[in-house]
């Protein structure tokens, strides 16, 4: 069965329902910001008919990055930042409100400046500086497929992937006075993400367990295999 997907009609009568202050929004609706939109949507079978619906989100054009660089030696470094993420539940505190935001062990990633014309490349070698604190970018390369879907389910919009060779002799530190705040930011060995993924934090409390995070950088080893470290060896 194939299945594509519509705006919401009155012919369908919502599983998902917009309520504002309290008021129940009769029809089909749409929130807009300058990082996307949320609206409501239909999934229909192949004969028309219309099978469940849940909100459809789109994101603006954003890049998902795996920052690297090489030692003198030639071992590779790769950037993770650790980020507070406030729309998180905490696992470790079911149900709890008001908790401290959860802080995530991630990849750089961000929105690009459309306005301001700003091409995906240029997204990248900025969002680089600013969140891994990357003074030169040697090269930026793209995979094969060069997008990533975050969450399919109701995710519409796709991201650009691209891995940005920097220069680790020239990282500064990252800038204090970003509208998010980012706690750190550094450049580690392939086995030390690995032990980190594994045991789901670092020694900080950072959590590995971003999903868009860790699936660019399962991208990026299967595009560059040599760069794996054989665990066991």
């Amino acid at each position: 069965m194939t299945a594509t997907v519509r705006l919401c009609t009155t012919e369908h009568e919502p599983g998902w329902t917009l309520f504002l202050n309290g008021l129940r929004v009769i029809g089909d609706w749409e929130v807009q910001s300058r990082h996307g939109s949320v609206e409501t949507a239909v999934v229909l079978d192949a004969n028309g008919v219309p099978v469940f619906d849940r909100p459809l989100y789109r994101e603006a054009p954003n890049v998902n990055l795996v920052v690297y660089g090489k030692t003198p030696e030639g071992e590779v470094r790769i950037a993770i930042i650790r980020q507070p993420r406030p729309h998180a539940d905490d696992p470790e505190q079911p149900e709890v409100n008001g908790h401290d935001p959860v802080v995530f062990g991630q990849v750089p990633m961000g929105f690009a400046k459309k306005i301001l014309g700003e091409s995906i490349e240029e997204t990248a070698t900025r969002e680089a500086s600013e969140e891994s604190g990357a003074g030169i970018v040697k090269n930026i390369t793209r995979p094969r497929y060069p997008w990533h879907n975050p969450n399919p389910t109701f995710v519409a919009t796709w991201s650009d992937i691209l891995f940005v060779e920097v220069d680790l002799a020239k990282i500064e530190q990252i800038k204090s006075t970003r509208n998010e705040p980012i706690y750190s930011a550094e450049f580690i060995s392939p086995d030390e993400l690995i032990k980190r993924v594994a045991e789901g934090k670092d020694n900080v409390g950072a959590v590995y367990r971003m999903c868009t995070a860790n699936s660019v950088l399962f991208i990026f080893f299967c595009t560059f295999p040599e760069l794996w470290p054989r665990v066991g060896e």
